[in-house]
């Protein structure tokens, strides 16, 4: 193998596929990045057995070939040189580099050691807008379970039909579900099961995809096409997703709506008083009494934090996890939000005031009289 290409695109290709690359992996080849030359390109790949990531970039090539180096030693050797064009030469287990000032040789590993990357042969196939698709994925996926005790609540549901794309997300503590308007309609329904970490690097590589992301799955499998040759692949989570519709309240006694910087002000004061509590915070809505937030500690002490609300409906008091709560104001766009409530042991609705493709259901706490 011989190329050569310039510094800024080696070093920007390599930080985009470098971040799954694990060097202390039982493999020790899962902490080499895989070089291949082809048709006056540079694929790198990384794997680690789950998620594999590979992307081209432009190049001369002298000679074509494939080596394995190691992800860490060379993305810093790279990413510190400052010449502006690089020259790498490889044979089986060994990697020259050359630049103006700088000359190196990196010892690798044989290209036909490194892990297979699968190509999806797809079943469905749908694009959506990369804004969107991170829009989704960050207002969702920090509601997947943390714990592999029900393997399906670590991932998150995409639910394709005609054109809407549900993105679902829950922990049974609690749901998020994030609704995508597609501008092209599908004549197929599909519903796979993405890992959250992978979702989580799909978000890091969104900012340099093109305007819209291609995203193709299989039985097994699902790429992401994010264009200009990068892609990522990776397993489904097998099982079946619960059917989370049936605890989406269909009515509500009470309707609260609130400034949302507010409220959440008023929970995260509350939250440091219910640190020895497990966060459990007690909401008080009244008509006419606006909105109470209210912590008590037998170690602490207690605070309550009084809120300017428009609250329609019955007297309503209610305990929550004030994290699950701030979790979801964290990320809910617009100014005002509502809370739609049924009762002391009813779940929660919570979403933004004017946007109805977003909605968060949390179950409230029983705690001790």
């Amino acid at each position: 193998m011989k190329i050569e290409c310039t510094q800024e695109r080696l070093s920007h290709a390599i930080q985009l596929v470098a971040k799954i690359s694990t060097p202390k992996a039982t493999l020790p080849i899962l902490g080499n990045l895989l070089l291949t030359t082809k048709k006056g390109g540079l694929k790198i790949s990384a794997t680690d057995l789950e998620i594999g990531i590979t992307t081209w970039i432009g190049a001369k090539i002298d000679q074509e070939g494939a080596l394995t180096v190691p992800t860490r030693l060379l993305s810093e050797f790279i990413s510190t040189n400052s010449d502006k064009n690089i020259l790498l030469e490889g044979t089986e287990n060994n990697l020259k580099l050359k630049s103006e000032h700088f000359n190196a040789n990196i010892k690798g590993i044989e290209a036909s050691e490194f892990p297979i990357i699968p190509e999806v042969k797809s079943d469905f196939t749908f694009s959506v807008p990369k804004t969107l698709l991170s829009e989704a994925i960050s207002q969702t996926v920090f509601s997947t379970a943390m714990d592999d005790t029900r393997p399906v609540l670590t991932g998150v549901l995409f639910k394709v039909e005609k054109n809407l794309v549900k993105v679902v997300a829950t922990d049974s503590f609690r749901l998020a579900e994030k609704t995508i308007n597609l501008a092209k309609p599908t004549t197929e329904k599909a519903e796979f099961i993405i890992p959250a970490h992978t979702l989580q690097e799909v978000v890091r590589i969104l900012p340099v995809a093109e305007l819209n992301v291609e995203i193709s799955v299989s039985s097994n499998q699902v790429l992401f096409n994010f264009g200009s040759g990068t892609e990522l692949v990776t397993r489904l989570v097998d099982g079946e997703f619960p059917d989370y519709t049936q605890i989406i309240p269909q009515a509500k006694k009470t309707s609260v709506a609130v400034i949302k910087r507010e409220v959440a002000s008023a929970i995260k004061m509350a939250s440091y008083f219910a640190r020895e509590s497990a966060n459990n915070i007690k909401v008080v809505a009244g008509v006419g009494k606006g909105l109470q937030i209210v912590a008590t500690s037998p170690q602490l002490g207690d605070n309550v934090s009084q809120v300017s609300a428009e609250i329609v409906g019955e007297e309503i008091e209610i305990s929550f996890n004030a994290k699950y709560l701030l979790d979801a104001l964290s990320i809910i766009e617009g100014e005002k939000v509502c809370f739609e409530l049924n009762g002391k042991f009813s779940p929660a609705v919570l979403k933004p005031e004017k946007n109805k493709d977003y909605l968060y259901i949390i179950m409230p706490l029983r705690l001790e009289e």
